[in-house]
């Protein structure tokens, strides 16, 4: 082994028996290049022994990372540029692409010669230390004065990029990187990941990175960084695995995964920062749809001005899986970055409103029009007008919808004076949004022998748009309520003969909204699908606006108190001196019908008691109002409920 007195020993994974002259030539190299980038204040300090180790430590840290160059006069002429820094897996790749590509920009340099080693100065540390040199020819005055022009702020970028991978990842991506090039990187950095968190991560992590960059777009690869980049496919990883692990204990529930996070992206146009979102999910049914559109309407729910940044979805389902992972980027319409405030609210509401916003697909039902029944109704309708003061009879039904579409059949039943116009003309003559499809227009009968009855049968078309709920189920009631209102703005007053008891809900469901004003946590598709599920149907007419008000209050409070960890029941119970209400969350879908059956041994009136079922987050909630003023049959009641309930606790157990 060489001994130099100038310097700390040097010695290298190489080292072998000393009649192996190779690595003595490598120590040499070392100590000669050492010898000619480092300050003599080294060499200085070195000599005073051992006692001076400290300071020269102190000195050697000072100065890592360290670079240097030799000089050049003329040209064609060759220069040589060094690298010494503690070491780091791959910083000589990075000086590499530094000096042999963007130390003159658009110009890969002629490289004449590289070396890289890694070795220790056991005296001074256990430290390993890089060192590298590269030496390129240079051809023409021109170069050399690019060169010395741009060397500068290369060699402050080198001293970066050798000590820290995430700064030799940016300052390469601000550059530019070739397609290969990134995903190299990614892979590098992803190794990096598995060393550092093993239990999280394993290598199957690179099929989840090939499946992802396999479906991206080129463009989209090549506007977003590495890390960027590979933090969508490591969450995706970590979500997947969380996924098929939670289902395969639990595979009736749903499970929702989220994550929000800032990303800068950059475009020809620009540097745009931007909202990452990832979201993973399973399904429960084999025809449930969750795709961009469910995503951006649920964000716009609290942030209205948001968009998706084109061609940044990726949608991630392999095969048959009962799970996929979606990824999207949103912005602003104006611009603006998302404030603290809004990815705060975002983090805390919207994974229970997606939850909500998974479409179910229904195959479309073939039900050919029953002329029978439009006859029936026609002749129903014609009996109804008995004097002339009647004003026209409407029959509504719905028909059909489209991919875009709803189709209601009509039916107007009106006695005609003469200049009237026929239904046909007014909806010509006004500005409506439905669309009028023509079926038929016959007299089918007078009054008095001399009135003339008229019955118009026709369809119209509304776009379901509008109509569509948060989980995309279609509000039949709300477009009903608008075709009706719409007809009567164009034709006149009318009386709508068969939606008389969809009216009296609307009417009651519109009461407990207002009951409810402000209550927090209220959600008003929640309320809709409470309210529609009342049985017997009959209450959804009669029954007190106040008591419905606190049975879904109750609801409330039962979905914010969630389970304890070892319970898979929750019930509440409030009485009062006209009603009892009672509200139960049961994971056990037994739990229904041992209610059910308890209380038909009661033999209860069917105006005294009024039950509902909703299912939140896959979990029943089973509402009770029991309307009735004698305490001793109210204390029945909640005992029997509790039987029954603890029946299945107990079976369960």
């Amino acid at each position: 082994m060489v001994v130099d007195d100038s310097l700390p020993h040097i010695t290298t994974d190489l080292d072998v028996p000393t009649d192996y002259s190779h690595n003595q030539l490598y120590v040499e190299l070392i100590t000669r290049i050492l010898k000619k980038i480092l300050p003599e204040t080294f060499f200085e300090a070195y000599r005073q022994g051992p006692t001076a180790y400290d300071e020269l430590r102190e000195i050697l840290d000072s100065l890592l990372p360290l670079t240097a160059s030799t000089s050049c006069e003329e040209v064609p002429s060759n220069i040589s540029f060094f690298v010494f820094s503690k070491y780091r897996a791959n910083a000589f790749k990075f000086f590499f692409e530094m000096i042999s590509r963007w130390l003159v920009p658009g110009k890969r340099l002629n490289v004449l010669m590289v070396y890289t080693v890694d070795f220790s100065m056991p005296e001074l540390s256990r430290d390993v230390y890089t060192l590298c040199e590269v030496t390129i020819r240079i051809e023409s005055q021109e170069e050399l004065e690019e060169m010395q022009c741009n060397l500068p702020i290369i060699e402050s970028e080198v001293r970066l990029g050798v000590v820290s991978s995430y700064y030799g990842r940016r300052i390469l991506e601000v550059k530019g990187l070739s397609g290969d090039e990134k995903i190299a990187m990614i892979q590098e950095y992803i190794a990096s990941i598995i060393t550092r968190l093993p239990d999280n991560f394993s290598y199957d992590v690179f099929s989840e990175m090939q499946y992802v960059l396999v479906m991206c777009r080129e463009d989209f690869k090549a506007s977003r960084g590495i890390r960027h980049l590979s933090r969508i496919i490591c969450v995706q990883y970590l979500f997947r695995r969380a996924l098929l692990q939670a289902i395969k204990e639990s595979p009736e529930k749903r499970y929702l995964f989220l994550k929000l996070f800032r990303a800068r992206l950059r475009l020809p146009e620009g540097e745009k920062t931007v909202l990452g979102l990832l979201v993973a999910v399973n399904f429960l049914r084999d025809k449930e749809l969750f795709e961009e559109t469910h995503l951006i309407k649920a964000v716009r729910n609290y942030v209205p001005q948001a968009q998706t940044v084109k061609n940044s979805f990726i949608f991630n389902r392999r095969g048959n899986e009962p799970i996929c992972t979606l990824y999207v980027e949103i912005e602003k319409r104006d611009g603006e970055v998302f404030s603290r405030e809004e990815i705060s609210l975002l983090r805390k509401e919207l994974s229970s409103d997606l939850e909500g916003r998974i479409e179910h697909l229904m195959c479309p039902v073939f039900m050919p029009r029953n002329e029978e029944e439009i006859m029936h109704n026609i002749l129903t309708l014609s009996n109804q007008i008995k004097y002339l003061r009647d004003i026209p009879q409407i029959f509504i039904s719905f028909d059909e919808q489209t991919h875009l579409n709803l189709f209601f059949t009509v039916i107007i039943v009106r006695l005609i004076s003469p200049g009237n116009l026929s239904i046909r003309e007014m909806f010509k003559k006004s500005d409506t949004f439905l669309d009028y499809i023509h079926d038929r227009c016959k007299t089918i009968g007078y009054l008095r022998k001399k009135h003339r009855k008229e019955a118009s049968v026709f369809r119209v078309k509304v776009p379901k748009e509008q109509f569509l709920r948060r989980d995309h189920s279609i509000d039949l009631y709300k477009a009903r309520q608008i075709v009706v209102s719409e007809i009567s703005r164009v034709v006149g007053e009318i009386r709508d003969y068969n939606g008389g008891m969809i009216s009296k809900q609307n009417e009651l469901l519109c009461s407990v909204r207002r009951l409810l004003g402000d209550t927090k946590n209220s959600d008003d598709l929640l309320l809709e699908n409470f309210f529609y599920s009342l049985n017997p149907v009959i209450m959804r007419s009669v029954l007190e606006p106040e008591a419905l008000r606190k049975l879904f209050e109750m609801l409330l409070d039962s979905i914010s108190d969630g389970f304890s960890s070892d319970e898979n029941y929750g019930m509440s119970i409030r009485a009062e001196p006209n009603f009892v209400y009672v509200m139960i969350t049961a994971e056990d879908r037994k739990v229904e019908g041992e209610i059910k059956r308890t209380l038909e041994k009661l033999k209860l009136p069917s105006t005294a008691l009024a039950t509902s079922r909703v299912n939140v987050y896959t979990i029943p909630c089973l509402g009770y109002i029991y309307r009735c003023d004698d305490p001793l049959k109210q204390r029945q009641f909640c005992i029997s409920i509790h039987h029954a309930v603890e029946s299945c606790r107990h079976h369960s157990d």
